[in-house]
């Protein structure tokens, strides 16, 4: 590994794993999983359970895995190590590991990176403690305070507009521009100029953009990218900030407008074994569940797939358990099984005959 990728300020001096020799960096991401994976089962005080997750997840991206670099950098790295397929194969597993991983953790168990363990959602959940301790208008922002928000954000993309001009190109701090695009969508959001889930189609365009950068063989530097590597990386550190800055107004809100690997988990979420899914009959339409939820993927107790992050916060505080986590894949198989024995018997005679 490149002297490079070792982080900031860490306790070691060197890197801590090769490219060779990535067991202890896998060993550790595995380890995140079981626990999430086995306590995400248990129902008392899971919330702060997560809380914990989070911290420990945070300190093992922190110190452990190189191989990461934000999330554009897991979909670069990513494609990086499909081209070397065939040829380092050391190599390729290197770079393709931690994606695989996520995608079949994910196919099996949920999008709980998202909920539990992605250190760009573990740095909102800050905003979101902040937010809620903040006095809150019952009207919502007021007209000077909105007006303030939009003219601060005017103001951040006039100044990135002015940084471009004296560069070529501008590739490397195009992290910026994403703080840019989502100060701008949580103003024209809360202004009620756009709708919030329809919002949220625009991952597709960030998912687009990192896949076109990675091919075209461009850097393009991730939010908290700078907390992973010893580069001075000041256009990480500021999206970053304004991702704090932009979460105490919407909650989670790069999940929900910005994230390309969000984007692709939500997609994948949906063919997922498990799943949390609404029981009518128990509901009693308190909105609790609705409130709850960071990403507002609940509407009415109904589930959007997609948006769902997997963090059980709706189950857990769901007074009359309407909200449950289901095996799909076993629920659909138990159907087509009694659909297929009412098919296969004669009418007027029992099946079991």
């Amino acid at each position: 590994m490149q002297p490079e990728r070792a982080p900031l300020s860490k306790i070691f001096n060197v890197p801590f794993l090769s490219l060779d020799g990535t067991s202890v960096e896998m060993a550790s991401v595995l380890f995140l999983f079981l626990m999430v994976i086995v306590i995400s089962s248990v129902k008392r005080h899971r919330q702060w359970i997560r809380r914990g997750v989070q911290v420990l997840s945070f300190f093992v991206f922190f110190y452990v895995v190189y191989s990461c670099l934000g999330v554009f950098g897991m979909i670069r790295n990513g494609l990086y190590g499909l081209t070397l397929v065939g040829s380092a194969y050391s190599e390729s597993f290197y770079w393709l590991a931690l994606p695989i991983v996520i995608i079949a953790v994910t196919l099996l168990h949920g999008p709980v990176f998202c909920g539990w363990i992605c250190p760009t959602g573990s740095v909102q959940d800050l905003s979101g403690w902040l937010r809620r301790r903040l006095p809150r208008r019952p009207g919502g922002l007021s007209r000077g305070l909105l007006v303030g928000i939009v003219v601060a954000s005017l103001g951040f993309v006039a100044l990135l507009i002015g940084l471009g001009v004296k560069k070529k190109l501008f590739v490397e701090d195009s992290s910026l521009h994403w703080g840019a695009m989502l100060l701008l969508l949580c103003c024209l959001v809360l202004a009620g100029v756009i709708d919030d889930v329809p919002s949220r189609r625009l991952r597709v365009f960030s998912l687009v953009a990192i896949l076109f950068t990675a091919v075209s063989h461009m850097v393009v530097t991730s939010p908290v990218h700078f907390a992973f590597t010893s580069r001075d990386d000041p256009a990480s550190a500021l999206t970053t900030l304004v991702i704090l800055v932009a979460g105490t107004f919407v909650l989670r809100s790069w999940c929900r407008y910005l994230c390309p690997w969000g984007q692709l988990l939500g997609f994948l979420h949906r063919f997922s074994r498990l799943r949390i899914l609404l029981d009518k009959s128990k509901c009693n339409q308190c909105g609790v569940c609705d409130a709850r939820c960071d990403v507002a993927a609940i509407e009415k107790g109904v589930i959007r797939t997609a948006h769902c992050q997997f963090c059980h916060a709706c189950v857990d505080y769901c007074q009359t358990s309407a909200l449950t986590v289901v095996d799909v894949w076993s629920l659909r198989e138990k159907q087509a099984l009694a659909k297929a024995q009412v098919k296969s018997s004669i009418p007027g005679e029992s099946p079991s005959a």
